[in-house]
């Protein structure tokens, strides 16, 4: 019997470590482990004090439910006002020049190899510049080479420059210059959609006016391509949007960095067909469609929904903060900080989804928060499943929009962890004291197993069901169905566990705090020739980066020594955000920190509290200049946040470090 016991153990033994995982979900299980032990221990020396005598909780703090029938904070009109007053503020400068309405839409592809267009100048220019508009095709078709041709004097067509079709509504560039009265354009292969050429001749900024355009081929087999949504390609659209053209290419008129996923996306969508990106799930993606079903297939369009997401973030932090801090001056602290940081202004003007999984991740803490400071007991069953079941919610939109917000998960399941323990130690006290109360009636069925069966329906169920219905579009494409679910999860799973390539803007986790490497978002190379720029810089506002782990450290030792129960949730929202990055192996920048700032501004509050109610006068003066410090560092880089085009000195002038690129 001993025999088979040890070969059984040995078996699954051997299993297990046969297992293999990749480094980052090892490093996940051991932070997991180590906290639930640390949880543990803290859990059975409190149980244990409270037994022997050591801690007392008293008849009021078993019993009394005055505070957990009250709402955590309330709001006055006077906070609503300074809610609006914020927001707005805010929002004036995301939404100003977010993006243009009016770009090239109406394009042509070619039906076949070599099936390209002859333009006719009507008389011989020295031509300067050649754009070409990329536009919306099926994702077999990026790559085709644009090969430009123009004829010599001795009416044979010499080769300028090719230009790759790799992008989705944004400009490609030929500045090669040449002399001649025609252009032939030849692609390598059918299908890659231009949706406008323009053509400068030099000295000028204005297209020029051609004579004419025609096929290159006068094969009458080959039949003209129809646009993944249906419409007629024709060579007669890659004039007739003239006055769309951007001869500087600013970010108001193309895609700039990930936008040449999300936004393409979110139109194969529209079209229902495979998706051109599969490396996160599909629900943020939905949010830039809908933008794009609104005001169109442009940068406005596409770009609206995330700004919104970032302006709702500013009265969502004051909440954040009034409900932790109970005081409108750390709440206004909480939502100013937020309105002024850097990347927060940036991160939520391009077209990606990160805002969206930042903004959920948020409310999943600030949902948690509420079943963590009151006793479940207190407030009863059914109360007490409301916040677990919003959190819930939350979570399940936000891994359907990013994996990030598993991160979050096990910071929530530790806080619920916590919160178990407390109500157990109460019910031990509860024993200890002899008191007789309702409150504990049927306490381990209802506040254990029945919440741990919701949960397990709020936790799992509910989100597992979102994160599905998320695929909707994709399953729906002709031909792929449930299949298409499991493929995708491998192929994203595979795709980041074993990306190994480079960019000369990723940067290390441990370089975002101090901001080693901001990430140039986007700048416009043909301003620099007028001594001018236009860029748009991720990055956070130095006077909250570069105070952020020195905060988190001192906010850690000070919650700890002053007992602040409250402050754990916001210090595992930083950690739990921050952590998982420091393993993993993948190519990261700086922008993967923005999910970290919400929480560690909430930290920095803390300490402006603790400062404020410490110094008096004199502190409340110091955080007053702070503040004042701080939003005047942001207007002093929003040129460089927001694309406005200023002269390249300005831009060189903030350039304060070796790793800083801000222009051209």
């Amino acid at each position: 019997m001993k025999d088979n016991f040890v070969n059984a153990f040995n078996n699954i033994w051997n299993y297990i470590s046969n297992i293999k995982m990749p480094g980052f979900a090892t490093m996940m299980l051991i932070v997991l482990t180590l906290s639930l032990i640390i949880i543990g221990i803290w859990g059975f020396l409190r149980i244990r004090n409270i037994q022997i005598g050591n801690i007392v909780i008293t008849e009021y703090g078993l019993l009394d439910v005055q505070r957990e029938s009250k709402p955590l904070f309330k709001l006055t009109k006077t906070d609503f006002i300074i809610m609006l007053v914020m927001t707005l503020i805010y929002a004036i400068p995301a939404i100003f020049n977010l993006g243009s309405f009016s770009v090239p839409e109406t394009g042509w592809a070619p039906a076949a190899k070599n099936d390209g267009i002859i333009i006719d100048l009507g008389r011989k220019v020295k031509v300067s510049k050649i754009m070409l508009y990329q536009g919306y095709n099926i994702e077999k078709y990026d790559g085709t080479k644009f090969q430009i041709n123009y004829l010599n004097d001795y009416n044979k067509y010499i080769e300028s420059e090719t230009l790759d079709k790799t992008g989705f509504y944004s400009w490609k560039v030929s500045t090669k210059e040449f002399e001649t009265s025609k252009i032939k354009i030849i692609p390598n292969s059918p299908g890659a959609t231009i949706n406008e050429i323009a053509i400068f001749e030099k000295d000028s900024t204005t297209p020029l006016a051609i004579k004419s355009i025609s096929p290159s081929n006068d094969n009458p087999n080959v039949i003209p391509f129809e646009s993944p949504d249906g419409t007629t390609y024709n060579i007669s659209n890659l004039f007739d949007e003239q006055d769309k053209v951007d001869f500087y290419t600013l970010y108001s008129t193309s895609t700039y960095f990930d936008e040449v996923f999300y936004p393409r996306t979110a139109l194969d969508f529209i079209n229902r067909i495979n998706p051109f990106e599969r490396t996160h799930p599909p629900l943020g993606k939905y949010f830039v469609m809908v933008g794009m079903l609104i005001f169109g297939v442009n940068p406005f369009g596409w770009r609206i929904i995330g700004t919104l997401f970032g302006i709702a973030m500013i009265p969502l932090m004051y909440f954040f903060g009034m409900k932790i801090f109970k005081k409108r001056f750390y709440a206004f602290c909480t939502a100013f900080l937020m309105m002024f940081d850097f990347m927060h202004f940036a991160q939520t003007r391009i077209s990606t989804i990160d805002v969206y999984v930042t903004f959920f991740v948020i409310l999943m803490y600030y949902y948690i928060y509420d079943y963590f400071v009151k006793r479940s007991y207190k407030v009863g069953y059914k109360k007490s499943l409301l916040p677990l079941f919003l959190c819930g919610l939350f979570f399940g939109i936000g891994i359907a929009t990013k994996w990030i917000a598993m991160y979050a998960a096990v910071g929530i399941f530790l806080i619920f962890i916590i919160a178990k323990i407390d109500d157990a130690a109460c019910y031990v006290a509860y024993r200890k004291s002899g008191l007789s109360s309702d409150l504990f009636s049927k306490f381990w069925s209802k506040y254990f197993i029945r919440t741990a069966m919701a949960c397990v329906l709020f936790f799992l169920v509910i989100p597992s069901i979102i994160y599905f219905a998320s695929y909707t579009s994709i399953m729906l494409v002709p031909d792929n169905g449930i299949k298409e679910f499991f493929n995708n999860q491998v192929h994203m799973y595979t795709f980041h566990n074993e990306l190994d390539i480079k960019h000369s803007y990723s940067s290390p986790w441990w370089a975002w705090p101090i901001m080693a490497k901001p990430l140039w978002f986007f700048g416009s190379k043909a301003l620099a020739a007028e001594n001018l720029t236009s860029s748009i810089v991720c990055m956070g506002n130095p006077l909250i980066w570069w105070f952020s782990i020195p905060a988190l450290v001192t906010g850690i030792i000070l919650a700890i020594k002053r007992k602040d129960k409250f402050m754990v949730v916001p210090l595992f929202g930083a950690l739990f955000q921050y952590i998982p990055w420091m393993v993993v192996r993948r190519m990261t920048f700086i922008y993967h920190y923005f999910s970290v700032v919400p929480f560690i501004i909430i930290v920095m509050v803390y300490l402006i509290k603790i400062f404020s109610e410490y110094g008096g006068k004199s502190a409340r003066r110091v955080v007053y200049l702070y503040l004042l410090s701080v939003a005047l560092l942001f207007v002093m880089f929003y040129p460089i946040l927001s694309g406005m085009i200023v002269p390249r000195w300005y831009a060189s002038i903030l350039q304060w470090f070796p790793g800083w690129s801000f222009r051209y």
